[in-house]
């Protein structure tokens, strides 16, 4: 018996909450022990580039305070630490914010498979949200702050820009705007919502001004919030060096190359026809600034820098913009 909208987003969201939850309670993290704690985070994160990832690291330091309210007992989660100074409340913390923001995210692929621009039987559309949400879990054997949150906000700008491609309304553009400007506050990675609407409305308009104008509109929302939130801690940092010949000698990222062929294979493996595999193709072509910066500045091995292309790759798979007419 096929389930409605209302039990597929039950089904999608208790998927994301089970095997987060799983991923957070049931293994030792060894990565990223060493921010597990009050001091250790706020020493990482107020500084570089990750200063400027204002609204999740925000999130995250209320959960711990408001945690600080309640005398709780973390005994009773029988936590484990790689590191002595390893808080159990800042690791709560972590967890909450990221789940939450899990869960949030798994609604929206529900959101996004169910629209009729979605080309896909029943079967396909869970089996895709499913292998998103495991992946996604996958990737959080690093964890930080931002990750999820961005997630949500990419694929929550993906099915706004279906709605806006249907009714080119000024009110959906705007929409737009406000999610690219809440997403650069949280990291700049929403730079992929800018590929993202340049594959689909060139794929629908060519290059006329019905692609142009809104590009125009979310690029320069884009870099007045990029470049405003620099201004204003009177910094310019972009990267926090050069790791680009680690990438391609340390065994461990050489793992995570092979992680980002695989799962930039997969979705041409499931994509509906070849105009899903070229709109797969020009979006990556229009990441490649996200991408040399991957491999410049990013340590491969964590595999959630690829993670963002590879779920827009997986919605883009099954996305038929002639439904748009």
């Amino acid at each position: 018996m096929k389930l409605n909208l209302f039990s597929k987003l039950i089904f999608a969201t208790l998927l994301a909450f089970t095997v987060n939850s799983f991923v957070y309670f049931s293994f030792g993290n060894i990565y990223s022990s060493k921010i597990l704690n009050y001091s250790a985070f706020q020493q990482q994160f107020s500084s570089g580039i990750y200063q400027y990832r204002i609204l999740s690291g925000y999130f995250l330091l209320w959960i711990y305070e408001f945690l600080s309210t309640f005398n709780i007992d973390y005994s009773i989660l029988k936590l484990k630490f790689f590191d002595a100074a390893a808080e159990p409340k800042m690791y709560l913390s972590f967890f909450l914010l990221n789940t939450f923001f899990m869960v949030l995210t798994a609604a929206v692929m529900v959101l996004i498979t169910e629209t009729k621009n979605f080309v896909a039987t029943y079967s396909e559309k869970l089996l895709l949200i499913t292998v998103a949400i495991l992946t996604v879990a996958l990737s959080q054997f690093v964890i930080v702050p931002y990750d999820i949150s961005s997630y949500f906000f990419l694929l929550l700008f993906f099915l706004m820009l279906i709605r806006y491609l249907k009714k080119n309304s000024v009110q959906q553009l705007i929409i737009l705007g406000i999610i690219m400007l809440i997403s650069t506050v949280n990291r700049e990675s929403s730079a992929l919502s800018l590929s993202l609407a340049a594959t689909l409305l060139y794929a629908k308009f060519g290059l006329k001004k019905e692609t142009l104008f809104p590009l125009a509109v979310l690029g320069i929302t884009f870099i007045l919030t990029y470049f405003g939130m620099r201004m204003m801690s009177e910094s310019f940092t972009t990267n926090d060096g050069n790791l680009f010949f680690k990438n391609f000698s340390q065994p461990k990222n050489i793992l995570g190359l092979l992680f980002w062929a695989l799962f930039f294979v997969f979705p041409f493996l499931v994509a509906k026809d070849r105009a899903s595999m070229r709109n797969i193709i020009i979006f990556h072509l229009l990441s490649i600034p996200y991408i040399v910066m991957c491999f410049y500045a990013g340590i491969l091995y964590e595999i959630r820098l690829y993670i963002p292309l590879f779920l827009c790759a997986m919605f883009l798979s099954r996305t038929d913009v002639k439904t748009f007419e």
